[in-house]
């Protein structure tokens, strides 16, 4: 079966894919830059609410080339978030010839073990993808948040494949919809990621951005329901 992995950033957006029937919740915050590494207390409480979670670690915005603090920030993360109650850690980084940070992969083994980590999209943008795919087995790891390289997965799944067929499981991430999973289920994905979010506007001002995109009940109900249709 296809599992449903809603992105979630707040103890409202985890509660809202548990009800819709989501099967687990990658907690990130600042959802508007692509997700960095959540609030512990948020990892916590999802945790303890019965929702498998996943925990993002990303230690800013922008590019995955990171530096040396950067990187022993971000595996001092992983080791907390693991320790609040994630069941994984989901991580990823580039080196400056744009392919996988060997160094940072190895530190985070080291820390939190191969099998805690999935390795995130920045694979989808480094420039020698089948290369870290075999670095990524060689160290053990066995899941990655891909696209295949497309803005969406669903028009990635030759790559994809190619990844599933080196021994990871895939889980598909990128502009996913529910009309897409039976595509995605076919070439052999082991979940769909989404963030199944609707703007909203959080008050007015002259001043600031009040908007906020919070996960929407039918939105993961759709996506969840095209999972049990297959």
């Amino acid at each position: 079966m296809v599992s449903v992995e809603i992105c979630a950033s707040t103890i409202r957006d985890v509660a809202v894919a548990m009800e819709a029937g989501a099967h687990r919740v990658e907690l990130c915050s600042v959802w508007s830059v692509g997700g960095i590494t959540p609030n512990v207390v948020v990892v916590e409480a999802a945790a303890a609410m019965g929702m498998p979670v996943r925990a993002l670690i990303r230690p800013r915005e922008g590019s995955f080339v990171h530096s040396a603090s950067e990187r022993s920030w971000a595996v001092e993360e992983a080791k907390v978030m693991m320790d609040c109650g994630a069941e994984r850690a989901v991580v990823g980084a580039l080196d400056e010839e744009g392919g996988l940070d060997q160094a940072y992969l190895e530190a985070m083994v080291n820390a939190v073990g191969a099998e805690a980590l999935v390795w995130h999209r920045a694979i989808d943008a480094s420039l020698q993808v089948q290369e870290d795919v075999a670095v990524l087995r060689e160290f053990g790891v066995e899941e990655v948040l891909s696209s295949g390289g497309a803005l969406r997965a669903v028009d990635g799944v030759a790559q994809l494949q190619g990844m599933m067929a080196s021994g990871l499981r895939v889980i598909a991430g990128g502009g996913v919809r529910p009309q897409d999973v039976a595509t995605l289920a076919e070439a052999g994905v082991d979940a769909v990621h989404a963030s199944c979010r609707k703007p909203s506007q959080g008050g007015g001002s002259k001043l600031f951005d009040t908007t906020v995109n919070l996960v929407d009940y039918d939105l993961v109900c759709d996506l969840v329901g095209s999972v049990s249709d297959l």
